[in-house]
C-alpha cells in the first residue's frame, strides 16, 4: 500500500548527534540529512534493462519511461502531497522491489535512517507501525539504542564507501523485540535494511576527508567510530529509499536466548533467570498462562541426590518431602521414559485419566489441565524432565511439541553442565572434610556434602553434618602373624650378632699386623656385645651396640683402611656386607620384613578379591588394615543401603563368607610358608557381636569409629582377645592352623556351629570344635570362644607356587 503523503511534514531535516554516557552516538529522525527519491531505484532498474534483460525490459520498461516523463517525480520531493496523484504509478514501480507473490509477508519503503514510512504491506502496517500514523514502531530501550547505533553505522558505512573506497555492504540486519499488545508475548523480528537504492551527496562543498582509511601510525584499518569522529555526518545528505524486509526470527532469537542462559552456572537456580526462562518457552510456543518446570534425576557416586538448589523450580517434587518418595518418583519416570525419548502430551487432563500415569495426579492437584513432559537425556539416560504446563483443558497440542524442539537439548546440556558443576563440588568437600571413602556409604557422604553447599550458600558459618549409622551389624576378622614381635627380635639379634662376628674378624686381623692397644679395647667390647645380643635383646643394649658400631669401629677401621695396606680389603668387604642406609647389617631383618610385606600383600589381594563378590550380595562398609597380618571390619544394616531391603539373610550369609574367607585364608599362607625366606605361621581370629551398634565417622580421623558409651566395650574387646588365653590354662586361645570364634552369648555360637559344620562338609574346616571359657580381661569378663582345625589335606605339592583362589565364596556356597 501507498501511504498518502498530504499530511506529511518536510522530510529535508537538521543534524541532531548526541554522544551518551554509554559511548554510543544516537540518532532520531531529525539526526540525518534524509530526502525522498526515487530516482536511484529507477536508475538501478535502467541498468538492468539496459544490460539486456529482456524480462525487466518487458516488466518495467514502461514503468520507467512513464515515470521519467514526470520531471516532479525524479527529483528530490521536497511537497510529499505532490506525490498523491502518482500513488498508483510508484506502487507499480515499488514492485519490482517487492513481487505481488510477497503480500503476506513484512515489508516496506521509508525515508533514508527514519522511521518514516512510505510504503508497507498491509502485514507491516498492522504490527509495526504506530497505530494511526506511519511511523515505525522502534523501542525507546537499550535496545532501540542499539539499533539506532547501527542504523548510524549504515549511514556512515555508505559515505566512506563512495567516497573512501571503504568496503561496506549495501545492507544491514536488525534484530527487533516486539511484544504483542494481546498476548504480552515477545516475538522477535529481523530487520533487513537495503541501502541499494540511497545517494549520498555533499549538502555544500565536499567537507575535508580523511586522505585514507588507515592509521598513519599503526596501518590498521580506523573502525567507523573512529572515522565519525573525523567526518562529519550533517555535511552530507541521503537521497533515495531505504527498503525493509522484515522475517519473524522468534524461533532462533528464543533458542540463542535459552542457549545463552543455560551456558549461566545457576541457570536453574535463579530465580529471576527461570522466570525468563518461562517466558521464552511462551514465546517458543506462543502461548501465554504457561508454567514450566525442570525436575531433575541427579545420581552422583551412583544415588539420587536432591539440591534445594536445583529442586526448586520442579513442579514434580514440590509434592515430596522425603528423599524415599522422591527416590520412587524419579524410578517411575526413567521407566516411563526407559523406551521412549520422544515428549509426552496430555492434552486435556482429567480425574477420569489420572490413572494413565501415576506422576499426573501431582500435577493435576495444582490446577494443570494440560501438560508437556519431555525427558532430558544424556547418553540414553534420563537426567531430569522438562514440564510445560497450562491450567486450560486442551490448551497444549501437539503443534506445540515441534516448537520446543530445538529447545529440548540445550535444556539437557544446561542440567549436564549444573550436573558435571555439583559432581565436582560435593567431590571437592568430600576430599577436604573426608577422606577417600567406602562405595557402600558414598550416599551418605554425597548428602552431607551437598546439604553442606547448600548451607554454604546462605551462611559463611555453615558446618559439615555427621554421619553416622544406627542398627547396623558389626562383623570382624583378624588374621595375624604369629610371635611377629618375637621374631622380628630375633631377626634383628641375629643381625647385630653376624655384624659383630665380622667386626671381630677385622680387629684381630688388624692386630697381627699392628700393635695398636685400642684394638684389643674394640675386641675386648665386641665379645662383651655377643655375649649381650646372644641372650634376650633389650633396647637399650641395642641402641649402645648401635652406638658404638657407628662410632667407635668405623673410626677405627677407616683409620686401618687408609693405613694399613694389608688389611684394605678385609675393611672394604666388613663396610660392603652393611645396608648403604642403615650401617648396619641388614640380611636377617630384610628377609624378615619381606617375608611378612609378602604375606600381607597376598593377603590383601585376596581379601580384597573375596569382598567384591561379597559387596554383590548386599552392600556394606568394609575396611581392611594391614599390620603384620590383617584385619578388617564389616558394617552392615538397612541404614546402610536403605534401597535395598535388609533381611537377617544377609547378615547369615556375610558370617558365613567371613568364616569360610579366613578359612581359605589360612589355606593361601599355609602353602606360602614353604616359598617365604623366614618361616611364618598365621592365626585365624572372629569376634561375634550378635546386637547392633551406631557409628560414628569422625573427621578428624577420617574414620568410622563406633558411637555411644555402650558401644565402646565392642571396641574394648575387639583390641583386647588377640592375645587372650584360655581359661586356667597358660595357653594362648589363637594358635596356628586353627580359626578362633569369641563371643558372650550362647546364640552366636550355636549359629557359627552350624556354619562350621557346613563348612567341615565342605572340606575348609576339621576336627572337633573345641569349646573354651576365656580368663578375665581388664574391663571384659565372660567371654567363650569356639576353635575349629582348618583343613591342609589338599595341599599342593611344595614345589607349587602359591597362587589366589579362584573360587569366591559365593560360588562356595551355592
Amino acid at each position: 500500500m501507498v501511504i498518502p503523503f498530504s499530511d506529511r511534514d518536510n522530510p529535508v531535516n537538521q543534524p541532531n548527534l548526541i554522544l551518551m554516557q554509554d559511548g554510543f552516538i544516537h540518532i532520531s529522525d531529525t539526526s540525518l540529512n534524509s530526502s525522498l527519491s526515487f530516482k536511484p531505484l529507477v536508475k538501478a532498474l535502467k541498468k538492468n534493462i539496459a544490460e539486456g534483460n529482456p524480462g525487466m525490459q518487458k516488466l518495467y520498461g514502461q514503468v520507467v519511461r512513464e515515470f521519467e516523463s514526470h520531471p516532479e517525480l525524479m527529483e528530490t520531493i521536497i511537497d510529499l502531497s505532490s506525490l498523491d496523484p502518482h500513488a498508483e504509478l510508484i506502487q507499480e514501480l515499488l514492485s519490482a522491489v517487492f513481487p505481488p507473490t510477497t503480500a503476506n509477508y513484512m515489508y516496506g519503503v521509508s525515508l533514508p535512517f527514519t522511521f518514516q514510512s512510505v510504503y508497507t504491506s498491509p502485514l507491516f502496517k498492522t504490527l509495526l507501525l504506530k497505530p494511526g500514523t506511519n511511523e515505525i514502531n522502534f523501542p525507546e530501550n537499550k535496545v532501540g539504542a542499539s539499533l539506532n547505533q547501527q542504523r548510524l553505522h549504515f549511514a556512515y558505512g555508505l559515505i566512506f564507501k563512495k567516497y573512501l573506497g571503504y568496503n561496506s555492504s549495501d545492507s544491514s540486519r536488525l534484530i527487533y523485540p516486539f511484544i504483542d499488545e494481546k498476548t504480552l508475548l515477545t516475538s522477535y523480528m529481523e530487520l533487513r535494511l537495503d541501502g541499494r537504492f540511497i545517494d549520498v551527496r555533499p549538502v555544500d562543498e565536499m567537507p575535508p576527508l580523511p586522505e585514507s582509511i588507515l592509521d598513519a601510525q599503526t596501518n590498521r584499518l580506523l573502525t567507523v567510530e573512529e572515522l565519525m569522529h573525523l567526518v562529519p555526518i550533517d555535511k552530507f545528505v541521503f537521497d533515495g529509499i531505504t527498503v525493509i524486509r522484515v522475517n519473524d526470527v522468534t524461533q532462533q532469537e528464543v533458542i540463542s536466548e535459552i542457549k545463552n542462559m543455560l551456558i549461566e552456572n545457576n541457570a536453574f537456580s535463579d530465580e529471576g533467570a527461570y522466570k525468563e526462562l518461562e517466558n521464552h518457552i511462551q514465546s517458543l510456543i506462543g502461548l501465554t498462562n504457561l508454567s514450566i518446570g525442570v525436575t531433575p534425576f541427579f545420581k552422583i557416586n551412583n544415588h539420587y541426590v536432591y539440591s534445594d538448589l536445583h529442586n526448586s523450580n520442579s513442579l514434580l517434587f514440590r509434592h515430596f518431602q522425603t528423599s524415599t518418595e522422591k527416590d520412587e518418583i524419579s524410578d517411575y519416570c526413567k521407566l516411563l521414559f526407559r523406551e521412549n525419548n520422544q515428549p509426552i502430551l496430555f492434552e486435556s487432563l482429567s480425574e477420569d485419566s489420572l490413572s494413565e500415569v501415576q506422576c499426573l495426579q501431582y500435577y493435576y492437584a495444582t490446577g494443570g489441565r494440560s501438560l508437556i513432559l519431555c525427558p532430558l537425556k544424556h547418553h540414553n539416560d534420563l537426567i531430569g524432565m522438562l514440564e510445560i504446563i497450562s491450567t486450560e483443558p486442551g490448551h497444549l497440542k501437539p503443534i506445540h511439541i515441534s516448537k520446543i524442539d530445538d529447545a529440548i537439548p540445550l535444556f539437557t546440556l544446561g542440567l549436564q553442565k549444573s550436573l558435571e558443576q555439583l559432581n565436582a563440588q560435593v567431590d571437592r568437600v568430600i576430599k577436604k572434610k573426608f577422606t577417600a571413602v567406602q562405595p557402600a556409604v558414598e550416599w551418605k557422604f554425597t548428602e552431607t556434602a551437598l546439604s553442606y553447599i547448600v548451607s554454604k550458600q546462605t551462611s559463611e558459618e555453615a558446618k559439615v553434618g555427621r554421619i553416622a549409622f544406627n542398627d547396623v551389624y558389626p562383623i570382624y576378622g583378624a588374621i595375624d602373624i604369629r610371635n611377629s614381635s618375637t621374631e622380628r627380635s630375633h631377626a634383628i639379634q641375629l643381625d647385630i650378632i653376624e655384624q659383630l662376628e665380622l667386626a671381630r674378624k677385622v680387629v684381630q686381623k688388624a692386630q697381627t699386623e699392628i700393635q695398636l692397644p685400642l684394638l684389643q679395647e674394640i675386641e675386648f667390647k665386641i665379645e662383651k656385645f655377643i655375649v649381650a645380643a646372644s641372650d634376650t635383646l633389650q633396647s637399650d643394649e641395642e641402641l649402645s651396640i648401635h652406638e658404638f658400631m657407628q662410632g667407635q669401629v668405623v673410626a677405627a677401621f677407616n683409620h686401618l683402611h687408609n693405613a694399613e695396606p694389608s688389611i684394605k680389603n678385609m675393611v672394604e668387604e666388613y663396610f660392603a656386607s652393611l645396608d648403604p642406609q642403615l650401617g648396619m647389617l641388614y640380611h636377617h631383618r630384610k628377609e624378615y620384613e619381606l617375608s611378612v610385606s609378602r604375606i600381607n600383600d597376598t593377603l590383601a589381594r585376596f581379601i580384597d578379591k573375596e569382598q567384591a563378590a561379597a559387596q554383590k550380595v548386599y552392600p556394606h562398609y568394609f575396611e581392611r588394615y594391614v599390620t603384620d597380618g590383617l584385619e578388617f571390619n564389616i558394617f552392615m544394616g538397612q541404614a546402610i543401603s536403605p534401597r535395598k531391603k535388609f533381611d537377617e539373610i544377609y547378615l547369615r550369609n556375610m558370617k558365613m563368607w567371613q568364616l569360610s574367607v579366613l578359612a581359605k585364608a589360612a589355606r593361601v599362607t599355609h602353602n606360602l610358608e614353604k616359598e617365604l625366606s623366614h618361616p611364618l605361621r598365621t592365626t585365624q581370629l572372629i569376634l561375634s557381636h550378635g546386637q547392633t551398634l551406631s557409628i560414628l565417622f569422625r573427621t578428624e580421623e577420617r574414620k568410622f569409629d563406633v558411637d555411644g558409651a555402650y558401644n565402646i566395650r565392642y571396641e574394648i574387646v575387639k583390641k583386647r582377645i588377640d592375645k587372650v588365653r584360655i581359661k586356667e590354662t597358660n595357653e594362648r586361645l589363637t594358635q596356628p592352623g586353627k580359626i578362633a570364634i569369641v563371643y558372650s552369648q550362647l546364640k552366636d555360637a550355636v549359629e557359627y556351629t552350624e556354619y562350621i559344620e557346613f563348612l567341615q562338609n565342605k572340606n575348609l574346616l576339621k576336627g572337633e570344635i573345641e569349646r573354651y571359657d576365656l580368663e578375665e580381661l581388664q574391663g571384659v569378663s565372660g567371654l567363650k570362644a569356639l576353635r575349629v582345625d582348618v583343613c591342609f589335606d589338599d595341599d599342593p605339592k611344595a614345589d607349587a607356587k602359591v597362587q589366589l583362589s579362584k573360587t569366591t565364596s559365593q560360588q562356595l556356597l551355592e
